[in-house]
């Protein structure tokens, strides 16, 4: 009867948030007959799709009952490292993005690390790695962009195109959310994952190892974050300092509005693709619009707000 509930109150969020978006794709196209036209969505997903990527791996985050504010730094720290090696050490292209991938795995160790051996919420951890690893990238580039083109397979298969128009990075959003919610909605470690969320102490008396799921979990966000920096610096040919700035709130935003629970043990990866989506088109569909671009964020809190305020009350009804 609880997983029954529990299925129940899933598919409660899922449902809000698809309403929402359809909603907003409703409202944009009034105001502009030109939003929902095939290239204006493929703009808008792509527009979505590189923090598409990083929310997908926050959200597991955020179900284990952890958080990551680093992953705006770490979008910017591990393509810093590589355009480094390759354009002033000659290091080959696919060494130095492997270089820059195993980078990612390792911040993200360090944020679990201490995050579960020295009891520091991880809001305090990744707050501390975020100004740190900002600080790296600033410091290794000089505060200035440096450029990575490079004419390698690599770079097309990570930021190119298929043809002409239709970007790689849209495919890599997909794969990611499709490997993302394979883990947590049909393996044991995603089983593992909302246990450690939803009652740790319980996850522990049942033999999880809780230490482990979490730290794994970090390492697995920070991968996707360095790997969504691959995708916008193959995309445009530089890496710049501030690169993903802003990035981890709007990552954690998407999965609110996506229906994940910031008190850990619920959440849907779908979801958060829909909330990824509904940035993406108030972004897409402020610009159609006219309006100022400093109102994407007002507009994205205001998303934000509700959705807490919707989860909150499913939660109420479910209890």
């Amino acid at each position: 009867m609880a997983a029954l509930k529990l299925k129940k109150s899933f598919e409660m969020r899922g449902l809000g948030v698809l309403i929402a978006a359809i909603v907003l794709a409703i409202v944009f196209s009034i105001a502009n007959s030109n939003f929902l036209s095939p290239y204006n969505l493929l703009i808008t997903v792509r527009m979505a799709s590189e923090l598409g990527i990083i929310a997908a791996g926050v959200t597991l985050l955020m179900v284990a009952g952890e958080f990551d504010l680093s992953v705006g730094s770490t979008y910017a720290l591990c393509p810093m490292v590589t355009a480094i090696l390759y354009s002033n050490f000659n290091v080959p292209i696919i060494f130095a993005v492997m270089v820059g991938l195993m980078l990612a795995l390792v911040l993200g160790f360090i944020n679990g690390f201490i995050t579960t051996k020295a009891g520091i919420p991880s809001f305090i951890t990744t707050l501390g790695t975020m100004l740190i690893y900002r600080a790296l990238v600033l410091v290794i580039a000089g505060g200035m962009p440096i450029k990575i083109r490079s004419e390698a397979l690599i770079s097309d298969v990570i930021g190119g195109t298929i043809g002409d128009l239709f970007p790689v990075a849209i495919i890599w959003f997909l794969f990611f959310i499709g490997i993302s919610y394979y883990i947590l909605e049909h393996t044991a470690f995603g089983n593992k994952i909302r246990a450690t969320g939803g009652n740790k102490e319980a996850a522990i008396a049942a033999g999880i190892n809780t230490t482990r799921v979490k730290i794994i979990t970090f390492m697995f966000v920070s991968f996707l974050a360095a790997f969504a920096g691959y995708v916008q610096c193959f995309r445009l040919g530089s890496v710049a300092p501030l690169n993903g700035r802003g990035f981890e709130l709007q990552a954690i935003a998407a999965s609110v509005i996506g229906g994940t629970s910031l008190f850990g043990g619920v959440g849907t990866i779908i979801g958060t693709a829909l909330g990824v989506l509904i940035t993406g088109m108030i972004k897409n569909g402020i610009v159609l619009l006219g309006v100022s671009v400093y109102w994407q964020n007002g507009f994205l809190g205001s998303i934000l707000i509700a959705a807490v305020i919707i989860n909150v009350f499913i939660s109420k009804r479910r209890r």
